[in-house]
Protein backbone atom coordinates (compact mmCIF):
# COMPACT_ATOMS: atom_id res chain seq x y z
CA UNK A 1 0.00 0.00 0.00
CA UNK A 2 1.15 3.55 -0.69
CA UNK A 3 2.82 5.00 2.40
CA UNK A 4 0.11 8.21 2.30
CA UNK A 5 0.79 9.57 6.10
CA UNK A 6 0.46 13.69 5.94
CA UNK A 7 3.46 15.50 5.72
CA UNK A 8 4.24 16.98 9.64
CA UNK A 9 2.06 20.36 9.88
CA UNK A 10 5.04 22.10 11.26
CA UNK A 11 6.54 21.79 8.13
CA UNK A 12 7.56 25.32 6.48
CA UNK A 13 6.43 24.11 2.81
CA UNK A 14 2.91 23.17 3.71
CA UNK A 15 -0.24 24.29 2.38
CA UNK A 16 -3.47 24.94 2.83
CA UNK A 17 -6.54 25.52 1.18
CA UNK A 18 -7.80 29.41 -0.05
CA UNK A 19 -10.53 29.87 2.56
CA UNK A 20 -9.45 27.38 4.73
CA UNK A 21 -10.54 27.35 8.58
CA UNK A 22 -9.28 25.49 11.26
CA UNK A 23 -11.15 22.16 10.23
CA UNK A 24 -8.82 21.90 7.39
CA UNK A 25 -5.16 20.21 7.67
CA UNK A 26 -1.67 21.55 6.31
CA UNK A 27 -0.26 19.15 3.65
CA UNK A 28 2.79 19.25 1.11
CA UNK A 29 2.71 19.10 -2.27
CA UNK A 30 4.40 15.51 -1.92
CA UNK A 31 0.85 14.59 0.15
CA UNK A 32 -0.93 16.35 -2.85
CA UNK A 33 0.62 14.39 -5.75
CA UNK A 34 0.67 11.31 -3.84
CA UNK A 35 -3.66 11.99 -3.38
CA UNK A 36 -3.81 12.52 -7.33
CA UNK A 37 -1.71 9.49 -8.48
CA UNK A 38 -4.09 7.12 -6.49
CA UNK A 39 -7.19 9.35 -7.43
CA UNK A 40 -6.02 8.47 -11.05
CA UNK A 41 -5.04 5.63 -10.29
CA UNK A 42 -8.64 4.81 -9.42
CA UNK A 43 -10.68 6.49 -12.15
CA UNK A 44 -8.27 4.38 -14.28
CA UNK A 45 -9.69 0.98 -13.15
CA UNK A 46 -13.44 2.01 -12.96
CA UNK A 47 -13.62 3.69 -16.32
CA UNK A 48 -10.48 2.78 -17.99
CA UNK A 49 -9.94 6.17 -18.90
CA UNK A 50 -8.40 9.59 -17.06
CA UNK A 51 -9.74 13.09 -16.03
CA UNK A 52 -9.57 15.16 -20.07
CA UNK A 53 -11.01 18.30 -18.47
CA UNK A 54 -12.77 20.19 -15.87
CA UNK A 55 -15.20 23.05 -15.83
CA UNK A 56 -12.46 25.68 -15.82
CA UNK A 57 -11.37 23.73 -19.32
CA UNK A 58 -14.36 22.41 -20.06
CA UNK A 59 -15.02 25.00 -23.19
CA UNK A 60 -11.83 24.60 -24.56
CA UNK A 61 -11.90 21.37 -24.78
CA UNK A 62 -15.24 21.24 -26.60
CA UNK A 63 -13.71 23.72 -28.63
CA UNK A 64 -11.07 21.75 -30.11
CA UNK A 65 -12.92 18.60 -29.76
CA UNK A 66 -16.84 19.25 -30.79
CA UNK A 67 -17.53 16.03 -31.74
CA UNK A 68 -16.51 14.14 -28.53
CA UNK A 69 -18.86 17.02 -26.89
CA UNK A 70 -21.92 16.09 -28.82
CA UNK A 71 -21.39 12.76 -29.77
CA UNK A 72 -19.63 10.54 -27.35
CA UNK A 73 -21.49 8.80 -24.54
CA UNK A 74 -18.72 8.37 -22.56
CA UNK A 75 -17.82 12.04 -22.16
CA UNK A 76 -21.40 12.68 -21.94
CA UNK A 77 -22.30 10.59 -19.17
CA UNK A 78 -18.72 10.47 -16.96
CA UNK A 79 -19.31 14.21 -15.88
CA UNK A 80 -19.22 14.18 -11.86
CA UNK A 81 -18.42 16.13 -8.98
CA UNK A 82 -15.15 16.04 -7.14
CA UNK A 83 -16.73 14.79 -3.83
CA UNK A 84 -18.28 12.18 -5.59
CA UNK A 85 -15.66 10.73 -7.49
CA UNK A 86 -13.55 10.60 -3.86
CA UNK A 87 -16.38 9.19 -1.98
CA UNK A 88 -16.94 6.29 -4.50
CA UNK A 89 -13.11 5.39 -4.66
CA UNK A 90 -10.95 3.36 -2.24
CA UNK A 91 -9.60 6.71 -1.11
CA UNK A 92 -12.09 6.78 1.64
CA UNK A 93 -10.30 3.96 3.15
CA UNK A 94 -6.76 5.22 2.97
CA UNK A 95 -7.45 8.65 4.24
CA UNK A 96 -9.46 9.84 7.31
CA UNK A 97 -12.49 12.32 6.71
CA UNK A 98 -10.20 15.39 7.55
CA UNK A 99 -7.88 14.31 5.16
CA UNK A 100 -10.08 13.98 2.75
CA UNK A 101 -11.98 16.76 3.51
CA UNK A 102 -8.45 18.87 2.90
CA UNK A 103 -7.06 16.84 -0.19
CA UNK A 104 -10.49 17.08 -2.31
CA UNK A 105 -9.22 20.85 -2.40
CA UNK A 106 -6.32 20.38 -4.44
CA UNK A 107 -7.60 17.62 -7.28
CA UNK A 108 -5.27 18.57 -10.55
CA UNK A 109 -6.65 18.63 -13.11
CA UNK A 110 -4.13 17.80 -15.95
CA UNK A 111 -6.09 19.55 -19.00
CA UNK A 112 -5.52 23.22 -17.64
CA UNK A 113 -3.22 22.42 -14.25
CA UNK A 114 -5.66 23.93 -12.29
CA UNK A 115 -6.98 22.46 -8.94
CA UNK A 116 -11.03 21.83 -9.85
CA UNK A 117 -13.73 23.46 -7.39
CA UNK A 118 -16.48 21.64 -9.04
CA UNK A 119 -16.85 18.78 -11.74
CA UNK A 120 -14.31 16.29 -13.66
CA UNK A 121 -14.83 15.10 -17.20
CA UNK A 122 -13.66 11.58 -17.78
CA UNK A 123 -12.81 10.51 -21.01
CA UNK A 124 -9.84 8.82 -22.70
CA UNK A 125 -9.27 9.80 -26.73
CA UNK A 126 -8.59 6.51 -28.65
CA UNK A 127 -4.94 7.47 -29.37
CA UNK A 128 -1.88 8.96 -27.63
CA UNK A 129 -0.01 12.18 -27.66
CA UNK A 130 -3.36 14.26 -27.79
CA UNK A 131 -1.36 17.20 -26.75
CA UNK A 132 0.80 17.19 -29.67
CA UNK A 133 -2.01 16.62 -32.02
CA UNK A 134 -4.35 19.79 -30.35
CA UNK A 135 -1.30 21.57 -31.47
CA UNK A 136 -1.33 20.46 -35.12
CA UNK A 137 -5.14 21.14 -35.12
CA UNK A 138 -4.71 24.67 -33.77
CA UNK A 139 -1.63 25.11 -36.59
CA UNK A 140 -4.24 23.75 -39.48
CA UNK A 141 -7.01 25.54 -38.17
CA UNK A 142 -4.71 28.74 -38.62
CA UNK A 143 -3.40 27.82 -41.96
CA UNK A 144 -6.72 27.06 -42.89
CA UNK A 145 -7.73 30.35 -42.27
CA UNK A 146 -4.52 32.66 -43.84
CA UNK A 147 -3.40 30.33 -46.85
CA UNK A 148 -5.55 27.20 -47.25
CA UNK A 149 -3.89 26.51 -50.29
CA UNK A 150 -0.60 25.53 -47.99
CA UNK A 151 -2.30 22.88 -46.13
CA UNK A 152 0.18 20.27 -46.90
CA UNK A 153 2.83 21.96 -46.09
CA UNK A 154 1.62 21.17 -42.36
CA UNK A 155 3.10 17.16 -41.65
CA UNK A 156 -0.12 16.12 -39.82
CA UNK A 157 -2.16 17.24 -42.99
CA UNK A 158 0.07 15.22 -45.34
CA UNK A 159 -0.08 12.19 -42.72
CA UNK A 160 -4.08 12.17 -42.77
CA UNK A 161 -3.66 12.38 -46.62
CA UNK A 162 -1.78 9.42 -46.28
CA UNK A 163 -4.08 7.22 -43.60
CA UNK A 164 -6.58 8.23 -46.08
CA UNK A 165 -5.03 6.44 -48.94
CA UNK A 166 -3.89 3.57 -46.68
CA UNK A 167 -7.83 2.81 -45.59
CA UNK A 168 -8.90 3.06 -48.76
CA UNK A 169 -6.89 -0.04 -49.92
CA UNK A 170 -8.54 -2.35 -46.86
CA UNK A 171 -12.00 -0.85 -47.77
CA UNK A 172 -14.50 -2.67 -49.80
CA UNK A 173 -17.42 -1.39 -51.63
CA UNK A 174 -21.20 -1.56 -49.91
CA UNK A 175 -24.39 -0.77 -50.41
CA UNK A 176 -26.01 2.22 -48.75
CA UNK A 177 -27.52 0.82 -45.85
CA UNK A 178 -31.49 2.12 -45.58
CA UNK A 179 -33.40 5.02 -46.86
CA UNK A 180 -31.97 8.84 -46.10
CA UNK A 181 -33.86 12.42 -45.85
CA UNK A 182 -32.67 16.02 -47.83
CA UNK A 183 -34.58 18.92 -47.27
CA UNK A 184 -35.08 21.90 -49.11
CA UNK A 185 -37.37 25.07 -48.52
CA UNK A 186 -40.64 25.25 -49.84
CA UNK A 187 -40.69 28.15 -51.35
CA UNK A 188 -37.63 27.79 -53.21
CA UNK A 189 -38.79 24.66 -54.86
CA UNK A 190 -42.13 26.99 -56.01
CA UNK A 191 -40.02 29.49 -57.05
CA UNK A 192 -37.79 27.45 -59.51
CA UNK A 193 -41.12 25.40 -60.74
CA UNK A 194 -39.49 22.53 -59.80
CA UNK A 195 -42.00 19.15 -59.21
CA UNK A 196 -42.14 17.50 -56.09
CA UNK A 197 -42.09 13.96 -58.06
CA UNK A 198 -38.76 14.25 -59.90
CA UNK A 199 -35.97 13.12 -58.46
CA UNK A 200 -33.34 15.87 -59.53
CA UNK A 201 -35.95 18.08 -57.26
CA UNK A 202 -33.44 16.74 -54.36
CA UNK A 203 -30.34 16.03 -56.19
CA UNK A 204 -27.61 18.38 -56.11
CA UNK A 205 -27.96 22.37 -57.45
CA UNK A 206 -26.57 23.46 -60.45
CA UNK A 207 -23.08 24.72 -60.14
CA UNK A 208 -23.56 28.30 -60.70
CA UNK A 209 -25.87 28.53 -57.42
CA UNK A 210 -23.30 26.05 -55.27
CA UNK A 211 -21.57 27.63 -52.39
CA UNK A 212 -18.66 26.35 -50.23
CA UNK A 213 -20.02 23.16 -47.94
CA UNK A 214 -18.59 21.60 -45.43
CA UNK A 215 -16.98 18.94 -48.15
CA UNK A 216 -17.81 20.53 -51.32
CA UNK A 217 -16.47 23.46 -53.09
CA UNK A 218 -17.44 26.62 -54.51
CA UNK A 219 -19.70 25.34 -57.54
CA UNK A 220 -19.12 21.56 -57.18
CA UNK A 221 -22.10 19.53 -57.17
CA UNK A 222 -22.45 17.22 -53.85
CA UNK A 223 -25.00 15.43 -52.91
CA UNK A 224 -25.64 15.75 -48.85
CA UNK A 225 -27.85 12.77 -47.08
CA UNK A 226 -29.23 12.56 -43.24
CA UNK A 227 -30.37 8.89 -42.10
CA UNK A 228 -32.85 10.60 -40.49
CA UNK A 229 -35.96 13.21 -41.11
CA UNK A 230 -35.08 15.34 -38.18
CA UNK A 231 -31.20 15.57 -38.74
CA UNK A 232 -32.40 16.59 -42.78
CA UNK A 233 -34.21 19.63 -40.89
CA UNK A 234 -31.82 20.36 -38.25
CA UNK A 235 -29.29 20.59 -41.00
CA UNK A 236 -30.73 22.85 -43.48
CA UNK A 237 -29.93 25.55 -40.57
CA UNK A 238 -32.84 27.63 -40.84
CA UNK A 239 -36.05 27.64 -38.45
CA UNK A 240 -39.72 29.12 -38.93
CA UNK A 241 -39.98 28.37 -42.91
CA UNK A 242 -41.98 25.42 -44.58
CA UNK A 243 -39.57 22.65 -45.71
CA UNK A 244 -40.07 19.82 -48.22
CA UNK A 245 -38.27 16.82 -47.15
CA UNK A 246 -37.61 13.71 -49.05
CA UNK A 247 -36.85 10.15 -48.36
CA UNK A 248 -34.56 8.95 -50.79
CA UNK A 249 -33.17 5.38 -51.54
CA UNK A 250 -29.91 4.76 -52.87
CA UNK A 251 -29.05 2.32 -55.51
CA UNK A 252 -25.80 0.60 -55.99
CA UNK A 253 -22.41 0.26 -53.95
CA UNK A 254 -20.20 2.77 -52.74
CA UNK A 255 -16.71 2.67 -51.33
CA UNK A 256 -17.05 5.12 -47.91
CA UNK A 257 -15.17 6.81 -45.92
CA UNK A 258 -16.63 6.31 -42.40
CA UNK A 259 -15.49 9.03 -40.18
CA UNK A 260 -18.04 7.70 -37.42
CA UNK A 261 -17.22 4.07 -36.46
CA UNK A 262 -13.10 4.07 -36.65
CA UNK A 263 -12.11 0.78 -34.85
CA UNK A 264 -8.50 0.61 -36.41
CA UNK A 265 -6.42 2.47 -33.68
CA UNK A 266 -3.15 1.47 -35.62
CA UNK A 267 -0.51 4.22 -36.20
CA UNK A 268 -1.54 4.69 -39.56
CA UNK A 269 -5.17 5.14 -39.01
CA UNK A 270 -4.26 7.50 -35.94
CA UNK A 271 -4.48 11.26 -38.27
CA UNK A 272 -8.10 9.93 -39.16
CA UNK A 273 -8.78 9.19 -35.87
CA UNK A 274 -8.38 12.21 -34.34
CA UNK A 275 -9.52 14.53 -36.97
CA UNK A 276 -12.51 13.49 -37.17
CA UNK A 277 -14.30 14.40 -33.59
CA UNK A 278 -12.03 17.60 -33.80
CA UNK A 279 -12.78 20.92 -34.72
CA UNK A 280 -11.25 20.24 -38.23
CA UNK A 281 -14.24 17.97 -39.55
CA UNK A 282 -16.74 18.51 -36.81
CA UNK A 283 -16.90 22.60 -36.70
CA UNK A 284 -20.31 23.94 -36.16
CA UNK A 285 -21.56 26.23 -38.85
CA UNK A 286 -21.09 29.63 -37.75
CA UNK A 287 -20.46 31.88 -41.18
CA UNK A 288 -24.15 32.37 -43.48
CA UNK A 289 -21.87 34.41 -46.02
CA UNK A 290 -20.41 32.73 -49.43
CA UNK A 291 -17.10 31.95 -47.66
CA UNK A 292 -17.17 28.98 -44.68
CA UNK A 293 -13.49 29.15 -43.33
CA UNK A 294 -14.82 26.83 -40.85
CA UNK A 295 -15.40 24.32 -43.97
CA UNK A 296 -11.50 24.25 -45.03
CA UNK A 297 -10.35 21.40 -43.56
CA UNK A 298 -13.08 19.20 -44.31
CA UNK A 299 -12.81 20.18 -47.81
CA UNK A 300 -8.89 18.85 -47.91
CA UNK A 301 -10.46 15.98 -46.40
CA UNK A 302 -13.17 15.62 -48.90
CA UNK A 303 -10.33 16.08 -51.20
CA UNK A 304 -8.20 13.50 -50.09
CA UNK A 305 -11.43 10.88 -49.92
CA UNK A 306 -11.75 11.59 -53.81
CA UNK A 307 -8.17 11.18 -54.59
CA UNK A 308 -8.01 7.88 -52.98
CA UNK A 309 -11.16 6.29 -54.65
CA UNK A 310 -13.96 7.17 -52.06
CA UNK A 311 -17.13 7.81 -53.45
CA UNK A 312 -18.50 8.94 -50.14
CA UNK A 313 -18.32 9.80 -46.14
CA UNK A 314 -20.01 9.19 -43.19
CA UNK A 315 -19.91 11.65 -40.94
CA UNK A 316 -21.73 12.63 -37.90
CA UNK A 317 -23.74 15.63 -36.97
CA UNK A 318 -22.83 19.07 -36.22
CA UNK A 319 -26.65 19.62 -35.11
CA UNK A 320 -27.97 16.62 -33.81
CA UNK A 321 -26.46 14.30 -31.17
CA UNK A 322 -27.64 11.30 -32.51
CA UNK A 323 -27.47 12.02 -36.27
CA UNK A 324 -25.41 10.73 -39.09
CA UNK A 325 -25.14 12.07 -42.51
CA UNK A 326 -23.48 10.78 -45.86
CA UNK A 327 -21.85 12.97 -48.60
CA UNK A 328 -21.65 11.27 -52.48
CA UNK A 329 -18.34 12.91 -53.70
CA UNK A 330 -18.98 13.11 -57.35
CA UNK A 331 -22.72 12.44 -57.97
CA UNK A 332 -23.45 11.13 -61.39
CA UNK A 333 -25.96 13.64 -63.26
CA UNK A 334 -27.61 10.51 -64.34
CA UNK A 335 -29.97 10.92 -60.72
CA UNK A 336 -32.43 8.17 -61.59
CA UNK A 337 -29.71 5.43 -62.40
CA UNK A 338 -29.08 5.48 -58.39
CA UNK A 339 -31.28 7.89 -56.39
CA UNK A 340 -35.10 6.66 -55.52
CA UNK A 341 -37.48 9.41 -54.87
CA UNK A 342 -39.70 7.31 -52.19
CA UNK A 343 -42.10 9.91 -50.54
CA UNK A 344 -42.28 13.58 -50.14
CA UNK A 345 -43.42 15.31 -47.04
CA UNK A 346 -44.01 19.06 -46.19
CA UNK A 347 -42.81 19.66 -42.49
Amino acid sequence: MIDRKLTDGNDDQTIVPDGADSTYLPVSAFDIDTFNDILAEEIDSDFTSSICCCDECYEDFARRWPGVDLHDVEFQTNAMSVDYCVEQSRLVQLYTASELKTLKRFVVCPRCGTYVRNSIYIFEHPFDRVEEIEESIDKLASIGSATPFLLLEHPFARSILDAVRDLSADTALKTMPGTFFRARKAADITKQGQSLSDVATFGPAPPGVIGEGRFNHAGAPMIYLATTLETALLEIGTLNELFCVAELGLDGEYKILDLIELDDSSDARIPILAMANSVLIAAPRIDRGWLRPEYVFSRFVADCAKSAGFDAIRYASTKSGAGENYVLLSPNSDLPSYLRLISVQER
